[in-house]
């Protein structure tokens, strides 16, 4: 049995380089995964996370964007663990410790039990 069998996680940004290869190994780990990206509709995106093998059976492609509030809130939801590695994200906030605490908080309404953040966010001061 693989160690991923029976686990749900999520690829946030599934599309880029890292993603992909991310999700390629945890594919073959025998992980379900939820991957997300901005536009599921383009081939150019999501093509070759397709032709993975296992992706048939264990690759959930979503649509979510950053910059949209509650997108990723369902595909998060009863994973075992969430590898964040979507790009941009841009914060305006007056207290950059409790911008950074809302990813978060979260994640933990979520009982997400693992996050490996690759992500890097940009905070802007008001």
């Amino acid at each position: 049995m693989n160690s991923g069998e029976g686990k749900v996680v999520c690829v946030t940004g599934a599309s880029g380089y890292i993603a992909s290869w991310l999700v390629k190994f945890l594919l073959q780990r025998g992980y379900t995964v939820r991957a997300t990206v901005r536009d599921p509709n383009n081939p150019n995106k999501v093509d070759h996370l397709l032709k993975l093998d296992g992706a048939k059976e264990k690759l959930e492609i979503f649509k979510a964007d950053l910059l949209e509030e509650g997108s990723f809130d369902s595909v998060i939801q009863g994973c075992h663990g969430v590898f964040h590695t979507a790009s941009p994200a841009h914060f305006l906030v007056n207290d950059p410790q409790v911008g950074s605490l809302s990813c978060t908080y979260i994640l933990m309404s979520y009982k997400v039990h693992t996050l490996v953040g690759l992500a890097v966010f940009h905070v802007e001061h008001m």
